[in-house]
């Protein structure tokens, strides 16, 4: 038989370090961490068949998701939010978005949106997608053909 350890916690450093290497990367932002907000606005129609290549990356959605012959990113816009801020995007057509990050778990967003078209509200809802994720929303119709929204945070 071996002779005790005579360090019998020697181990624990050298376990405790393997254990943090290997939960690294479960690691998440913390519940009320700044929210980085991306809009892209897409005009959808049937005039022509084109696929713009700023949008080649999601066009197998778009298509899978909306019956349109084109699309055509318009606008891209961004803002850093904290959890309780809220950001107002401007969209075509005298439209208006307003984003608020509201409290989440984990490595998830909640997103409270408000879309208004002047003073009225056309669209109150809450999304929820993983950290880095997207929503596309279909939106309202803007000259010859519908507006849709890709909402990403991260």
């Amino acid at each position: 038989m071996g002779s005790p350890d005579p360090k019998p916690w020697g181990a624990v450093p050298a376990i405790a370090s393997i254990a943090f290497l290997l939960f690294a990367h479960i690691v998440v932002a913390s519940p009320d961490a700044p929210v980085a907000v991306d809009v892209g606005v897409v005009l959808a129609s049937n005039e022509g068949t084109t696929m713009d290549p700023a949008l080649s990356s999601i066009g197998n959605q778009l298509q899978s998701m909306f019956t349109y012959s084109s699309y055509r990113m318009v606008d891209r816009l961004g803002r850093t939010l904290n959890v309780g801020e809220t950001g107002e995007f401007g969209l075509p057509g005298n439209r208006s978005m307003r984003v608020t990050p509201i409290p989440s778990e984990g490595s998830k967003v909640r997103l409270a949106v408000q879309i208004m078209e002047g003073d009225r509200n056309i669209l109150t809802t809450t999304l929820g997608l993983k950290r880095g994720g997207m929503v596309l929303v279909g939106g309202p119709a803007y000259q010859k053909g519908v507006l849709i929204l890709i909402i990403s945070a991260k």
